[in-house]
């Protein structure tokens, strides 16, 4: 914003301009009388030819100002009074006619709006678009260029707006000339010298030549046609005055600040003396940027020796202007750019107004080191607090001599709501916090050394809604003062991982019962669907032997062949509810042995030769071999007679016409075992099979259409039996080559017998028990 007294001055400077030429008119017309009587002698070629050559001149002398004060505007300035000149030749193409040249006018608005750019950018240290002042200034040049070679080269009939309504567009064509150099004039940076009102007073000898020119083409009046004539050339030849002044004032400014330097640095000379040697940039400059004095630190910071005030310092005295002014003095940071580097400086601006100059003393130090460590620090300390804060395990600090907690995170007081506080107990060492007492704590800090971590098992604590929360006790000591130690405490939480670890066994435990409970329900269905196979085959046998007795109305001979075929399957189904009664017995542990002491030889060869005939029968050849005549071993006479016919039973039946089955026995001394081996030369089982045999329901031929019946339980009976008998059963086989079962008793007698009551019956039923358990045979 411009202060009251700025826009004062402006005001005055363009009413100034005004007055000038409103006079300078009133001469010239007043005069134009006299020298038009004698008649029209102004529209000679010669007159046009001769401003074209003043033009020139002209031109010249702006681009070696221009030259001297190193501003290439005035460069442009210098080109638009050549071609202005060369346009206007015979031309006059602002004259208000209401004709107007259609490229010209597309070539005036870009040039239009190129000024516009150009002078905003200049001028108010506002970037209007993102190009700089000289590329647009060129830009310029490049179209006045282009256009005058179409004019004079390309375009030979050129296309003429020809209409009345058209003179308010040619006025504002010609009215946008005075109004810029006005503006230019106007602006605030811009020095009020003699050369910048030379260019003012031109645009406004310009735009009264064409209004003159425009009222003669519309009354024929040679007054105005002289009047336009001479402010024409005006126009062109103001310059010849008016730069020669502007390289004598310059020469003037430069002597008045040398003596005012001069005059400054004689009263200041203490000052000026201790700058020199001052770590700090000093600079005096005056209202106009103009330098009075800078120190070496200005000259070899800024790498700037010129009399003019460094730009990036200009612009911030520009800016701060009405606040340094109003405040007398001013202090704040700015940030500026040199080269590729940035800097930070501390300004201070002390405004000195002296008669009728400002001065200014600006003092800078440069902080860009001290602010970049500053950033950095708080950057570190904002990181690592941060990080310090987010960590979801609890943490704090403790000064092991005090007896009291520094620090600790957020996650200590969210979830514990404990606050580093003084002792509410008699004794400090007493207290505790986050689940251990102070005297825990200074016992661990004495324990440890500097740089070593201890960690201690997982402890449980509660936090202040009564939850348990387990965490990972680690310590360090940080501080090693021989009377100030301090010790991080770092309490990592697992509670998470201990009940992950926990959810997991009980999920493995669930899993393996669920397993377990699917095995067991798919063992079961296979159970009841080959029970029900089982006991349908025999009872479909028994009705239909007893149908076929009554078709033949007991015939005897086919009456006994019958009742065979009942009896055999009622021995089949006593053996299927047997074995179920007996499994279930053994596992609810209800049933009772009767352990005896008996001749093991004797025993097992006669079981062998029980079921002789069932061998030969399917044409098989048993054979039994003993290391021993007679020897004496504590078993129960059914539970092992079961054991050896199931084995002997599945050795038939998996043994094809023509095999072998050998059933030895041993007696190993040094192990005080006994061995019975029932092998055959069957078709054996696959290794991935033999470790489920004993299993309860398991058959290896599960189809509905095997060769032998079973219900799948004799084998896990056979394994009980041995079980409750102090012994073992195992199992060796190889597919298509044969299995062999063995038998394991320990090789011991009781003394405590205890008698067992169907031991007679047991040798009366010998046969019975033999054809029950080859039934299914």
């Amino acid at each position: 914003m411009y202060s009251r007294k700025t826009i004062l001055s402006l005001m005055k400077s363009n009413v100034i301009a005004f007055l000038i030429m409103f006079i300078l008119f009133a001469v010239v017309f007043g005069t134009s009388h006299y020298f038009t009587s004698g008649g029209d002698i102004m529209l000679t070629p010669q007159m046009d030819v001769a401003n074209i050559l003043i033009a020139v001149i002209s031109a010249l002398l702006l681009m070696l100002y221009g030259y001297y004060t190193q501003k290439k505007y005035h460069y442009l300035l210098a080109l638009g009074v050549f071609f202005g000149s060369v346009v206007e030749f015979r031309e006059n193409l602002f004259v208000i006619d209401g004709r107007i040249d259609s490229t010209f006018l597309g070539f005036y608005l870009v040039l239009l709006i190129l000024v516009i750019f150009i002078m905003t950018s200049a001028l108010t240290y506002t970037r209007v678009v993102n190009l700089n002042i000289d590329t647009m200034i060129y830009l310029t040049v490049f179209v006045l260029l282009f256009y005058v070679f179409l004019q004079m080269y390309v375009i030979s009939s050129p296309l003429i707006l020809d209409d009345w309504s058209l003179w308010p567009l040619e006025l504002f064509m010609l009215a946008s000339i005075p109004f810029f150099f006005g503006w230019y004039f106007s602006t605030f940076v811009t020095k009020k010298n003699s050369l910048n009102l030379s260019i003012y007073l031109s645009s406004l000898c310009y735009f009264t030549a064409m209004i003159c020119y425009s009222i003669y083409n519309q009354g024929q009046d040679h007054r105005y046609l002289f009047t336009g004539t001479v402010f024409e050339t005006l126009t062109y030849g103001i310059y010849f005055l008016f730069i020669p002044l502007a390289f004598y004032e310059i020469i003037k400014e430069k002597d008045d600040i040398i003596k005012k330097s001069e005059i400054l640095k004689n009263n200041l000379f203490m000052f000026f003396k201790s700058a020199e040697y001052n770590e700090n940039i000093t600079v005096f400059v005056n209202s106009k940027h103009e330098i009075l004095y800078s120190n070496s630190k200005y000259k070899i910071f800024f790498n700037h020796y010129g009399h003019v005030l460094d730009e990036s310092m200009s612009r911030y005295l520009s800016e701060k202007y009405e606040v340094i002014k109003y405040n007398m003095n001013y202090s704040s940071s700015m940030k500026l750019e040199i080269g590729d580097n940035s800097f930070i400086l501390d300004v201070d601006v002390v405004f000195i107004e002296q008669d009728d100059e400002e001065i200014f003393c600006v003092t800078a130090k440069d902080i860009t080191v001290i602010r970049a460590m500053q950033e950095s620090l708080e950057r570190s300390e904002y990181k690592y607090r941060s990080f310090f804060n987010l960590i979801p395990d609890f943490i704090f600090l403790y000064d092991i001599g005090k007896n009291r907690v520094i620090e600790a995170n957020d996650m200590v007081y969210n979830d514990f709501k404990n606050l580093p506080s003084n002792p509410l107990t008699s004794n400090q060492e007493d207290e505790r916090f986050m689940g251990m007492s102070f005297r825990e704590l200074n016992e661990i800090g004495e324990r440890i050394t500097t740089g070593e971590i201890l960690k201690l098992d997982i402890m449980e604590i509660t936090d202040h809604k009564g939850q348990n929360v387990y965490v990972e006790p680690n310590f360090r000591l940080i501080s090693f003062e021989k009377n100030k130690k301090q010790m991080l405490v770092f309490l990592r939480n697992v509670t998470n991982s201990v009940k992950l670890h926990e959810l997991r066994i009980e999920n493995e435990a669930n899993i393996r019962k669920l397993y377990i409970a699917e095995e067991n329900e798919k063992m079961f269905n296979e159970f009841f669907t080959n029970m029900s196979h089982e006991l349908r085959t025999p009872i479909n046998v028994i009705l239909s032997a007893l149908d076929m007795m009554e078709i033949s109305a007991y015939d005897q001979q086919k009456t006994e062949k019958y009742a065979h075929l009942i009896r055999h399957n009622s021995y089949r189904l006593m053996r299927i509810v047997s074995n179920i009664l007996d499994i279930t017995k053994v596992d609810s542990g209800f049933y009772k042995l009767y352990m005896q002491n008996h001749d093991i030889v004797s025993f097992t060869e006669d079981i062998v030769m029980s079921i002789l005939h069932y061998a030969e029968g399917k044409g098989l050849k048993i054979i039994f071999d003993t290391e021993v005549e007679e020897h004496l071993v504590a078993f129960d006479l059914q539970s092992l007679e079961r054991v050896l016919l199931n084995l002997l039973s599945n050795a038939i039946k998996f043994t094809k016409p023509g095999g072998r089955i050998f059933v030895t026995l041993c007696i190993s001394e040094e192990d005080k075992k006994v061995y019975i081996d029932v092998e055959d030369t069957g078709i054996g089982i696959s290794s991935e099979n033999v470790h489920q045999i004993f299993n309860r329901f398991i058959q290896v031929n599960k189809s509905t259409t095997r060769d032998n019946e079973g219900t799948g339980i004799g084998l896990s009976i056979v394994k009980k039996l041995m079980n409750l008998m102090g012994g073992d059963c195992v199992v060796e086989s190889e597919l298509h080559k044969g299995t062999t079962f063995r038998l394991i008793l320990n090789d011991e007698m009781i003394s405590d017998l205890e008698h067992n009551p169907q031991e007679q019956e047991f040798f009366n039923k010998t046969s019975n028990r033999v054809d029950i358990e080859f039934s299914d045979i």
